[in-house]
C-alpha cells in the first residue's frame, strides 16, 4: 500500500511538472499595489496548492487528534498493574503440619483393632 501512495504522488509531480513546463504562455496579476508576471501554469499550480493546503491540514488535524482519542481510549482498557505487598525485613515463621498420629486413622470402619458394632 505504502508503494502505491508513493507511485501516486511520484505520478502526480511528473504530470504537474510537465504541465508547467509545457505552458509558456505569460498573465500578469494585479494585487493592487504589485502586478506579478509569470506563466500560466504556475498561477494554477499555485492555486491548487493554496487550495489543497487548508483541506490537507485539516485531514492531519483530525487524525492526529483520533489517534490521541485512540491512544487514550486502549491505555484506559488497559488493567491495572497488579502491585506486590513490599517485602518485610523479618522473616515469617514457615507453618509446619501438624504431627501425624501414630495409631493409624481416627475412623473405626476400616480400623481392624478397634471392634465394631
Amino acid at each position: 500500500m505504502q508503494f502505491i501512495k508513493i507511485l501516486f504522488w511520484v505520478l502526480l509531480l511528473v504530470a504537474t511538472f510537465i504541465f508547467w513546463w509545457t505552458n509558456q504562455a505569460r498573465a500578469s496579476l494585479d494585487l493592487g499595489a504589485a502586478v506579478i508576471e509569470a506563466r500560466v501554469s504556475t498561477f494554477v499550480v499555485g492555486a491548487f496548492i493554496l487550495g489543497f493546503m487548508p483541506t490537507w491540514l485539516l485531514l492531519r488535524g483530525a487524525k492526529w487528534r483520533l489517534s490521541r482519542r485512540i491512544k487514550t481510549l486502549e491505555d484506559a482498557a488497559k488493567p491495572a498493574p497488579v502491585t506486590t505487598p513490599p517485602a518485610s525485613s523479618t522473616p515469617t515463621p514457615a507453618t509446619t503440619p501438624p504431627p501425624a498420629r501414630p495409631d493409624g486413622p481416627a475412623s473405626s470402619i476400616n480400623n481392624p483393632k478397634t471392634p465394631g458394632p
